[in-house]
């Protein structure tokens, strides 16, 4: 009997291993880029490799953009523990910029969403089960995804941003969508033709 699958079925994928040169580079790396990193928040290697697989960084392109930001992989995988440190840290170290950014292109309520995501990244992370979605229904921003490839601080301008655009989205469906009577031109033409 074959199972099928239906729309709005989570099919989970296994974690795919990094290459065995991948990881001998990016353990190196830990010993030396991101030494202070890993005492700082106590995190081992072992850590930070089982989380690059798990972020899915063996099918990325160019994998090796992770060794620039290992200090954020670090950073994550505090965080993932669930180290008050660490988060206190991740959102000193990047909120007021994000915050002045969302101020910037959306204004007051472009200020509140920022404040909103700190709160959604921590229950993505460390609280909300995967079928849980925000109320505009796209999934809480999971610090599980972030596999270093860019900037910890891009990455997360990025959740910000497109969890904003979602919200200004969702909300500009649901004004269209409760309209009661909807005009378009198919219906003024017809009203014009019938009324001659």
């Amino acid at each position: 009997m074959h199972s099928l699958i239906k729309p709005g079925d989570v099919v989970a994928r296994g974690s795919v291993p990094l290459e065995p040169d991948v990881e001998a580079v990016l353990r190196r790396a830990c010993f030396t880029t991101a030494a202070a990193s890993l005492l700082d928040f106590r995190v081992q290697p072992d850590e930070v490799i089982a989380h690059l697989t798990a972020a899915g960084l063996s099918v990325a392109n160019r994998p090796e953009r992770a060794l620039q930001n290992l200090d954020g992989v670090v950073h994550v995988v505090a965080c993932i523990r669930g180290d008050a440190r660490a988060w206190a840290e991740l959102v000193n170290r990047h909120g007021w910029c994000l915050d002045r950014a969302a101020m910037d292109r959306h204004g007051p309520e472009g200020g509140l969403a920022a404040r909103r995501f700190w709160n959604e990244v921590r229950l993505g992370t460390l609280g909300a089960p995967d079928d849980r979605v925000r109320d505009d229904g796209w999934p809480y921003p999971r610090l599980q995804w972030y596999a270093g490839l860019r900037p910890l601080r891009h990455w997360l301008a990025d959740r910000l941003f497109g969890g904003i655009e979602a919200r200004i989205e969702s909300s500009h469906r649901e004004r269209l969508d409760s309209l009661q009577a909807p005009h378009s031109l198919v219906d003024s033409a017809a009203s014009a033709a019938t009324a001659t």
